[in-house]
């Protein structure tokens, strides 16, 4: 079995399948609009960073364990949501959310007492959310670029109809990802931004390869139109392409991850990492399992 997966010569029913993971779909759809909806309406609060709802800084220099850190990141006194070090260095960062004055200057001698730092050798500063709204606002541009872009090309390419299976599948990573980021509360940063546009480059990769095969399918052998056959066909042929493509990506990405839990190495890198791991496993089940689906109503119509 592993051979013929190797060599694309497996005899998968994948429009058998395809109807099992169409029912799978729906459900997916209908926990993503049930996210959006308690996230717009605040019963599930989306964490965002501090670069994007704003809040203080605070940078001292100390001998700190990791105790400390610890009590400092569960003081009642503000809701602190991460911390920042540096390697050969006794610097420490703090970054809280905006509160009120009398709040974040008692946070201020906190510190100081509890790192025995004078409260004049910290570094307090406010941060507006103004990084974040830019972040946002270019990110949605890039976006609405790139699906234009998506749109025109496939269609060119192939049908328009691929264009907008593909859309569904890029939808479905996108949707994927926000949706495990708030039902587990992590924080979103502008690195998790980035990260997502990303994961659209990778999911429509996977899924052009299919497209493109399917088409050279249709075209070189007997097929000489878009049948369950010729689906069959060229899903059997890619399924070990995808699978090779997703392991060598997700080994490197897993090893930063891992890396950074084990060393402390937390920070931009992590953010940027964990939404790209998360997308690369969706893209190769959306470019698979959500586009056989749609590709299958193609033929029954």
């Amino acid at each position: 079995m592993i051979k013929r997966l190797f060599l694309g010569s497996t005899n998968v029913d994948f429009l058998k399948v395809g109807k099992l993971f169409y029912k799978v779909f729906l459900i997916e759809v209908v926990i993503f609009l049930a996210v959006l909806i308690m996230s717009s309406l605040g019963v599930l609060p989306v964490n965002l960073s501090v670069d994007f709802t704003g809040g203080t800084t605070y940078q001292l220099e100390a001998n700190y364990s990791d105790e400390d850190i610890s009590e400092v990141m569960n003081s009642s006194i503000l809701d602190v949501s991460r911390y920042q070090t540096f390697d050969n260095s006794d610097s420490i960062i703090f970054r809280a959310t905006e509160n009120t004055q009398q709040k974040e200057t008692e946070f201020l001698f906190y510190l100081s007492n509890k790192f025995d730092v004078s409260d004049e050798n910290i570094d307090f500063q406010r941060v507006g959310p103004t990084f974040g709204d830019e972040i946002t606002s270019k990110g949605l541009q890039a976006l609405l670029i790139f699906l234009t872009l998506v749109i025109l090309i496939i269609s060119y390419r192939y049908e328009f109809k691929y264009s907008i299976i593909a859309l569904i599948a890029l939808m479905h990573d996108l949707l994927l990802v926000f949706s495990i980021y708030v039902l587990l509360g992590l924080e979103i940063t502008p690195s998790t931004v980035i990260a997502l546009l990303t994961i659209l480059g990778y999911s429509l990769y996977d899924t052009v390869i299919l497209f493109d095969k399917l088409n050279d399918t249709v075209k070189t052998s007997r097929f000489s139109y878009l049948s369950d056959d010729s689906l069959n066909k060229t899903f059997n042929e890619v399924l070990m392409r995808s699978l090779n493509t997703s392991i060598t990506s997700a080994i490197p990405i897993a090893s930063i991850l891992f890396l950074g839990n084990y060393l402390g190495l937390s920070g931009t890198l992590t953010d940027f990492a964990l939404p790209l791991f998360i997308g690369i496993l969706s893209g190769t089940y959306s470019s698979i399992f959500v586009t056989v689906p749609f590709l299958a109503k193609i033929i029954n119509k």
